[in-house]
């Protein structure tokens, strides 16, 4: 039996604002065969808060990169409607699409209001307060053609600190 999940990690690569590019991947595992179905680049945090923590080290108004660890991933929540990138949008720096995320190990973390959604305000505050921040329109398309495929209700984030739980479930 096969499962799908979402796996972010550090390029170690900067973007035009100094954010690092991050590479958010689409995986399928089939027992311990683990497949890269697709990727998309990406930031975290602020350009000047690249600092990359783990849960408990990382708290709430930092905006630095979400932490390393396990994550939640909610449904999609569309702000004028399903598949509307044209219309209302939920705020000037997260758009018309967002996807929430929840932290679940390892221990815990102040940081909460996390979620994966175009860096609708690049152009003028680029990066986030510690969300995802896809670089496109297009970029969100693919994420929600992914979510739509097969439902990976798991985001692991692996920033190499040694807190990142193992893909598989015990």
């Amino acid at each position: 039996m096969s499962k799908n999940f979402l796996f972010l990690f550090n390029t170690e690569k900067k973007d035009y604002t100094g954010c690092n590019i991050l590479n958010l991947q689409y995986i399928r595992e089939d027992f311990s065969d683990i497949e890269v179905i697709d990727s998309i680049p990406c930031c975290s945090g602020s350009p000047g808060r690249q600092n990359f923590r783990v849960g408990l080290d990382s708290w709430a108004g930092s905006l630095e990169p979400l932490p390393e660890g396990k994550w939640y991933v909610h449904d999609i929540e569309w702000a004028a409607g399903i598949d509307n990138y044209e219309g209302d949008v939920w705020s000037t720096g997260i758009g018309p699409v967002t996807v929430p995320l929840d932290y679940i190990e390892p221990n815990s973390t102040e940081r909460s209001a996390i979620e994966i959604h175009i860096d609708w305000n690049q152009g003028y505050s680029p990066g986030t307060a510690g969300c995802i921040g896809l670089y496109s329109v297009e970029h969100m398309e693919r994420l929600v053609e992914w979510l739509r495929d097969t439902d990976p209700r798991y985001l692991y984030v692996d920033w190499g600190l040694g807190t990142c739980p193992a893909f598989v479930e015990n």
